[in-house]
C-alpha cells in the first residue's frame, strides 16, 4: 500500500509539473508565422515603411528594410535597393558574410580576384560566400536577399 501512495503520489507531482509547464511555456512562448512580403509591396511602398534604413554614401542612395532576423541575429532577410555602384573588396578578410542576392530588377557584375566574371539581371541569383573578393559594379538594382554571418551576435544592433 506504501508503494502505490508513493507512486500515486510521484504520479500527481509529474502531472502539475508538466501543467505548470505547459501553461508557463504557453504564456511565454509566441506563435511563430511565416513572413511575407507581397508583389504590390515589392514594386515600391516596401521601402516606405517606418523601419526602411535610407542611407546616402559617397552619392549613392540605399534602402534597406529588413523582414527577419532570427532570434541568434546569424540569419536575416530583407530587400535593399540601390543606385549605381561600384565596390572593390580587395584584401582579407573579403566579403563579410554570406549572402544570397535575388535581383527583382537591374543587376550586378561581380568580377572575382582571379578575373572571372558572373553578371545577373532580374529573376537571377547569387550567392556571395564569406571571403569572396573582387569587384561588385551595378547601375542600380533592387534585391531580396538573405545573409548567414556567424559573427552577426557580435556586431548586429550596435
Amino acid at each position: 500500500m506504501l508503494q502505490r501512495r508513493t507512486h500515486g503520489t510521484a504520479r500527481k507531482a509529474a502531472i502539475a509539473l508538466m501543467m505548470f509547464a505547459l501553461c508557463a511555456g504557453g504564456a511565454s512562448a509566441a506563435a511563430l508565422h511565416p513572413i511575407k512580403v507581397n508583389k504590390q509591396e515589392l514594386a515600391g511602398p516596401v521601402f516606405d515603411r517606418d523601419d526602411a534604413v535610407h542611407e546616402n554614401e559617397d552619392g549613392n542612395d540605399t534602402v534597406d528594410v529588413t523582414t527577419f532576423t532570427s532570434p541568434d541575429k546569424v540569419f536575416q532577410t530583407g530587400v535593399f535597393k540601390s543606385g549605381p555602384v561600384r565596390e572593390e573588396i580587395r584584401s582579407a578578410p573579403g566579403y563579410p558574410y554570406t549572402e544570397l542576392l535575388v535581383f527583382l530588377s537591374g543587376g550586378a557584375k561581380f568580377t572575382s580576384s582571379d578575373g572571372t566574371v558572373v553578371e545577373a539581371g532580374p529573376g537571377e541569383a547569387v550567392t556571395l560566400p564569406k571571403g569572396w573578393t573582387g569587384v561588385f559594379e551595378s547601375k542600380g538594382y533592387t534585391k531580396l536577399y538573405a545573409v548567414y554571418d556567424t559573427d552577426a551576435p557580435s556586431h548586429v544592433d550596435q
